[in-house]
């Protein structure tokens, strides 16, 4: 699976880079566009701040943002509802063929509370607890106190990159607690002492504590040099490229490009690690 999102990165990589080029930094209209760009729930702060960014900077131009979890968006895209959305996941190409345009890089961060004691986990280990195998936080150097694992729901992005990364074709125990958001996962272990969870990086404040995972930091840094091993790339993702066979391709085509470059990407790298140079 991991195979077949990489063959789609590189293709609408080469695809946007080559397009975007050709184009003006912007395009001048007198007349006002409005444009769907929805976003999965983890990539949420994200779309709001590129497009407040880019409204600025292209006053004509607004955005109509709507955001729900990964299989909720992709059924938006398939009806027609929007043609683009900011995703954390893509699915396997031969389930749902995309057109994918990388935007950043983002890590999926494991948290605990503060106060836990340990100092780290294996990839093996997370993923033991998740399958219900480890249950106290004693067989990892903690206090003699049972896990409290709290998960994303069926049908989130976030929870099918984590079930990619580290799950593979296990399951997650029925035991874990399922949460509806990324930032309601950090309020939960926040408020929970011995618990576990996961999250875009985006979302880690000083209320948890991300953890080393096989040793390495969830850090833009690590993320950028390719050391921390739960990496992901961040996507616009549609179901065709805007060839300009739609009105408003123009005006896609000319965001993404603006996203993509030097601009865009500090804008990126406010929340996630930009895109490789």
């Amino acid at each position: 699976m991991r195979r077949t999102k990489r063959a789609i990165v590189v293709v609408a990589f080469t695809l946007v880079s080559c397009s975007s080029r050709a184009l003006p930094a912007a395009t001048p209209t007198l007349q006002a566009t409005a444009l769907r760009l929805y976003a999965t729930t983890s990539t949420l702060p994200l779309v709001n701040d590129l497009t407040s960014a880019y409204s600025r900077l292209n006053p004509s131009i607004t955005f109509e943002i709507a955001s729900s979890n990964y299989d909720a968006m992709m059924e938006r895209l398939l009806n027609g509802e929007t043609p683009f959305f900011l995703t954390n996941h893509l699915p396997p190409e031969e389930l749902t063929p995309v057109v994918a345009f990388p935007v950043g890089q983002d890590a999926l961060t494991v948290l605990v509370h503060p106060g836990n004691q340990i100092t780290g986990l294996t990839t093996e280990q997370v993923r033991d607890i998740y399958q219900g195998w480890s249950g106290n936080w004693s067989e990892f150097g903690g206090a003699d106190r049972p896990i409290m694992v709290f998960s994303r729901e069926d049908g989130s992005g976030t929870r099918s990159e984590f079930e990619s990364l580290v799950m593979g074709d296990r399951r997650t125990a029925r035991t874990a607690q399922l949460v509806p958001s990324s930032a309601a996962v950090v309020t939960a272990v926040a408020r929970e002492p011995d618990s576990i969870g996961y999250v875009s990086m985006s979302y880690v404040d000083n209320r948890v504590r991300a953890l080393p995972i096989d040793g390495v930091l969830p850090s833009v840094e690590n993320v950028i040099n390719n050391t921390y091993p739960l990496r992901s790339f961040l996507y616009i993702a549609g179901l065709r490229e805007p060839d300009g066979s739609q009105p408003d391709d123009i005006h896609y085509r000319v965001f993404i490009g603006w996203v993509q470059s030097a601009e865009g990407q500090a804008v990126v790298a406010r929340r996630y690690a930009p895109l490789p140079q």
